[in-house]
């Protein structure tokens, strides 16, 4: 998979002719797209994600996009033996998507401190799916990463200035 923005894309962004700083350039692509994923928490290149639960409560995962038609799969540990898979019911039609037993099962935990992992395909598929103003976003921080390296006024004017761009896509919570 890719990221959303690409190399010529970042150096239009910066100016840059020729292929002396790619390796920076790449390195400062990635640094934006780890920015707007952890501010959103989207996930801009499709990956499988793995998040690790507690107790009985209703299972709410951070990861986002996730295919409606895409399969969870919970898996937990009874007592030292291998980890065992339990039938689950993936619900992402809107966002947080979420995981409860199968129709007509219930999950054997037996303790409310049982650990248990949830494992997903999330993100975007693909890069054009991105939404516009997360690539904007992207490219604000890539040139505020190159222009303002000790993270002075002039980076933490682009990270408002992306903030206002990725806003809309953010999940807030309490």
């Amino acid at each position: 998979m890719t990221l959303p923005v690409s190399r010529d894309e970042a150096k239009a962004q910066l100016r840059v002719d020729g292929n002396d700083q790619d390796t920076e350039i790449d390195d400062l692509i990635r640094d934006a797209a780890a920015w707007v994923e952890d501010y959103t928490g989207q996930i801009l290149e499709a990956r499988d994600v793995v998040e690790h639960f507690t107790g009985f409560r209703p299972i709410s995962l951070r990861a986002w996009p996730i295919d409606p038609a895409a399969v969870a799969t919970v898996e937990y540990v009874a007592g030292a033996g291998p980890a065992l898979a339990v039938g689950s019911r993936l619900d992402a039609t809107r966002r947080p998507a979420r995981v409860s037993p199968a129709l007509g099962s219930f999950w054997p935990f037996i303790d409310s401190r049982q650990s248990f992992t949830v494992s997903v395909r999330a993100g975007y598929e693909d890069p054009d799916d991105v939404p516009r103003g997360m690539c904007r976003a992207m490219l604000v921080m890539i040139a505020a990463f190159d222009a303002d390296r000790e993270g002075g006024e002039t980076f933490a004017k682009a990270e408002a200035a992306a903030k206002r761009l990725c806003r809309r896509y953010k999940r807030y919570s309490l």
